[in-house]
């Protein structure tokens, strides 16, 4: 479930690293606090623009909280300008920033408050652009009780931007074309399994992922082409994906959004929507809503499950319940698979 909002404003600024998944430079990032069914306010989207554009457009930063938050019980925006300020004698952008909120207040977001900070080090200052006298300096972003959180279920907070987005680059085209000529013979057959109701073959298959998820636990991801190329195809079974939508463990949840993230990189466009919607969830579930959104944004063609996450993404949906029904139905599928006696 989304996590409460319990943060003084210096630890929320401490956790924007972990919220987005790395350390931002030169941006506009804005929180959504979301009043649940409960009554309790708690982080709902986070949402990072490059500062100088977002400045010079906030129509267009408007428009994409409106299109996200518009139909939510928003308690108010939190928003961070993280810049550089040494060469100026005021907080940067504040006119701008003064048309943005105005435009806000607008579209219905009428409870705003925006804070300076010039990085994300240690006992750095930061500023309130609407209360003069409400300042103070940063908490160690490391040590944030979000980012031990994050840490701690497998997710890591990358250095820069750059270093986060390097996870979504594909492959070489010619290494994906031919993990995909190798793919393709064995798809059929797969799929060929499943039409017959072939659970022996379909066990097998299941254990060559579970064997992989196991490797990934310990930083092996597959690099022979012929492995991925199976693990890709066995894959493109609903059931097969289906039963690893999750896994049992949250050390195994991390290794397998690894592993999905690695296959989608080698996948071709025949296979990407499956390894879009298998990463998009597994991110999903371990709040990574990061890698999930940028797996959806950059997957070639939407499928109803990636769909579906967006859905969960924009409304903020309840963890918790979500993570127990996608778990009971998993646990149900492998248990059917794995018991049956059908030759």
């Amino acid at each position: 479930m989304p996590e409460p909002i319990s943060l003084t404003d210096e630890d929320l600024l401490a956790a924007i690293p972990a919220l987005i998944g790395f350390v931002p430079t030169d941006s506009l990032v804005i929180v959504a606090a979301v009043v649940h069914t409960d009554g309790t306010v708690r982080l709902g989207r986070t949402t990072r623009f490059d500062l100088d554009p977002a400045m010079r457009l906030p129509r267009v930063i408007v428009a994409d909280l409106n299109r996200a938050l518009g139909d939510q019980p928003i308690q108010r925006l939190i928003g961070a300008v993280v810049h550089d300020a040494s060469d100026t004698t005021d907080l940067p952008y504040r006119s701008q920033l003064h048309q943005l909120v105005h435009q806000l207040h607008e579209s219905g977001f009428t409870n705003t408050e925006f804070l300076h900070v010039p990085s994300f080090t240690p006992g750095a200052a930061w500023s309130c652009y609407d209360v003069a006298d409400h300042t103070g300096t940063l908490p160690d972003p490391a040590i944030s009780p979000l980012t031990a959180d994050r840490e701690a279920k497998g997710n890591r907070v990358y250095r820069n931007r750059d270093a986060f987005l390097a996870q979504f680059v594909p492959a070489p085209a010619d290494i994906r074309d031919r993990i995909a000529t190798l793919a393709d013979p064995i798809a059929e057959d797969v799929q060929a399994e499943e039409l017959a109701g072939d659970f022996p073959r379909l066990r097998r298959r299941l254990q060559l992922i579970d064997d992989a998820v196991t490797a990934a636990t310990h930083g092996r991801l597959p690099t022979d082409q012929h492995q991925i190329a199976e693990l890709i195809a066995a894959l493109s079974s609903f059931l097969l994906r289906d039963i690893h939508l999750i896994q049992d463990t949250d050390q195994r949840c991390g290794a397998a959004q690894a592993l999905w993230l690695h296959l989608w990189r080698h996948a071709s466009d025949r296979y990407a929507p499956t390894m879009t919607a298998l990463t998009a969830v597994t991110a999903f579930l371990r709040k990574d809503s990061g890698v999930a959104g940028l797996i959806i944004q950059r997957g070639p063609r939407p499928t109803k499950l990636t769909r579906l996450v967006h859905r969960w993404m924009r409304e903020s949906v309840d963890f918790t319940a979500l993570h127990t029904d996608i778990a009971d139905v998993a646990q149900q599928l492998r248990v059917t698979l794995t018991t049956s006696t059908e030759s």
